[in-house]
């Protein structure tokens, strides 16, 4: 079985959590990494490649110096790389939560991320997400994978699950939650009733 390190969501994101009323968009990041997967939107990094923390941020879609009153607004928030963040800045993008799907997305073996729609095509130009740099750093990650998956199941696990930090969210305690039910399909839930699978393709 091939085991995709980059595979884009196969449909478009409907949100599963709608937590609101905290006073800093900083209170959303358990929700907001559980939302995404523990991977950025744009470039599907995984908290899981990198370092203990500090890697990923909450990106603004609209962003706040234009629309300053969509700041502290959930579903305004997305989980992102540093590196697309800083690329970003306080650009205008399309909503990488709809364009940026399996059927928008190719990603071939030598690194070369390829748009299918015009906003796809856009994002990727935006970000860069073909310089020389990401597409080493891509083909890289892909053949570590195909590697674990060869030889390494354990390893393969690692890559391609879940970190052991998932937040618990029904400890979060948002001041109003417009999804309350999606907690009970977060990862951290599935994780406790036995139903999470040993990896996240897609």
């Amino acid at each position: 079985m091939r085991f995709d390190a980059f595979h884009y969501p196969n449909v478009p994101l409907a949100r599963r959590h709608g937590p609101g009323g905290y006073s800093s968009y900083g209170s959303y990041r358990p929700w907001l990494r559980d939302e995404f997967a523990f991977r950025c939107v744009y470039c599907l990094a995984r908290e899981q490649w990198g370092r203990m923390s500090g890697d990923f941020e909450l990106d603004h879609f609209l962003p706040q110096a234009t629309h300053p009153k969509q700041a502290i607004e959930y579903d305004n928030l997305v989980y992102a790389c540093r590196t697309c963040n800083l690329r970003k800045r306080d650009g205008a993008l399309p909503d990488p939560t709809q364009s940026l799907t399996a059927s928008t997305m190719r990603v071939y073996p030598d690194g070369t991320i390829i748009g299918q729609t015009g906003d796809a095509v856009r994002i990727i130009r935006i970000l860069c997400l073909n310089s020389p740099r990401w597409k080493r750093w891509r083909r890289t990650w892909i053949r570590i994978v195909e590697l674990a998956a060869d030889r390494d199941e354990k390893l393969l696990k690692t890559l391609l699950g879940f970190p052991d930090d998932m937040p618990n969210l029904k400890l979060c305690r948002a001041p109003r939650n417009a999804r309350a039910d999606g907690i009970a399909t977060s990862f951290f839930a599935l994780r406790e009733r036995g139903e999470l699978p040993d990896l996240f393709l897609s």
